[in-house]
């Protein structure tokens, strides 16, 4: 892995063309938009699997996530904390047991709006993932003192991740180049190319971007 990468990276940094290899794109933090994804896709029509965080609509609910339901007339039946069992049922008052594993919060939603339809007058329901079993990760390699797998927590930027990573190898990191792999919402990995040093020296703190689930951070070798 360590050894592709550094391959990777070495084309990026003699490359002056726009992508890195064959079909993988690279991007400027200005060329992004604010959901962290190239401006050119976000919106444009194409069908595809989307990011998945628990903020995004499409993001598919497993056994073990931490779920809320919200009945806006019947504040009664509220649940919090709610956790999808393993084998991905909810119990819910009145309607009981419900799936709720392999479906996203709006579809899960309207299902509880039809099973309660017969239950409740008004049966406006909101459905919120709070939490996901599993703990996203990001990914730290290259001119670091300790490469490694990192959890992501609530939030976690390019610095803090190479903090964890226990910081750059002052002689040897190339600052100035470090890229973020990362996949579109079509599930095609691009590269986010990022002035650290202008972000070190406060120059230009966008170029400190906050990471998303499953980002590959590089920190490539300088040669010279």
């Amino acid at each position: 892995m360590r050894i592709i990468l550094a391959f990777v990276s070495l084309s990026f940094c003699l490359s002056a063309c726009s992508s890195i290899g064959p079909g993988v794109e690279a991007f400027k933090v200005s060329e992004l938009g604010n959901a962290g994804l190239p401006k050119f896709s976000q919106g444009n029509g194409k069908t595809g699997k989307l990011y998945e965080t628990i903020e995004d609509p499409q993001y598919v609910i497993k056994a073990g996530d931490k779920l809320s339901v919200k009945f806006f007339f019947n504040p009664e039946l509220n649940e919090q904390d709610l956790i999808v069992r393993p084998d991905g049922r909810i119990s819910l008052q009145l309607v009981h047991e419900v799936e709720a594993a392999n479906l996203t919060a709006p579809q899960l939603t309207a299902l509880l709006a039809e099973r309660y339809a017969g239950q409740l007058k008004n049966p406006e329901i909101a459905v919120i993932v709070r939490s996901v079993r599993d703990q996203q990760k990001v990914y730290v390699d290259g001119e670091v003192a300790s490469p490694g797998t990192f959890p992501l927590g609530d939030s976690l930027s390019v610095l803090q991740a190479v903090a964890l990573a226990s910081g750059f190898n002052a002689d040897t990191a190339k600052k100035d180049e470090v890229i973020v792999i990362r996949r579109d919402q079509n599930g095609q990995q691009f590269v986010i190319k990022l002035d650290i040093n202008a972000a070190l020296t406060g120059r230009d703190l966008t170029q400190n971007i906050p990471l998303l689930p499953n980002d590959f951070v590089f920190v490539p070798r300088s040669f010279w």
